[in-house]
């Protein structure tokens, strides 16, 4: 599996469970899934109820441990946020944020993306169950945060 193809399985398997947990609890708290060298996924989050000090936490954690072990390849820290007026379509307001950094990508000028899945949750008619709508995802491009420039 090439690295594209290895960012892309963390991406989707995070956005999946993001998606999970939106059905099941309506919303989910940040967390994180970082994919090392070794094929091995650890998952990061915490119990911080504010969700801005939970996803601020969760990033210091993985800068913390970036630098710590130096084994990680792909990084995905996600989030429950609004779309940005830009580019956000009408009628949906909520996203799951992926913020997504990979090593391999770090000599390219920009190399960091955040990217936003648009969804709406829907009460299946007659029943308790929700499902969470997914809608095309958005992505803005940013320098790393997570790796640094000389690797």
């Amino acid at each position: 599996m090439n690295d594209d193809e290895r960012a892309m399985m963390l991406l989707e398997k995070s956005i999946y469970e993001a998606k999970r947990i939106l059905e099941e609890e309506h919303i989910f708290r940040p967390f994180a899934m970082i994919l090392d060298q070794n094929g091995t996924i650890v998952r990061m989050e915490n119990e911080i109820e504010d969700m801005q000090a939970s996803y601020i936490a969760l990033h210091e954690e993985i800068m913390a441990d970036v630098q710590r072990r130096e084994a990680a390849d792909i990084i995905v820290l996600l989030t429950n946020a609004s779309m940005p007026e830009q580019l956000a379509e009408e009628g949906v307001e909520s996203s799951i944020r992926v913020h997504l950094e990979e090593r391999s990508q770090q000599h390219k000028a920009i190399p960091s993306r955040y990217i936003y899945v648009p969804y709406q949750l829907q009460r299946l008619a007659g029943e308790e169950k929700v499902e969470a709508r997914l809608f095309h995802p958005r992505a803005v491009s940013f320098p790393a945060e997570f790796f640094g420039k000389s690797e």
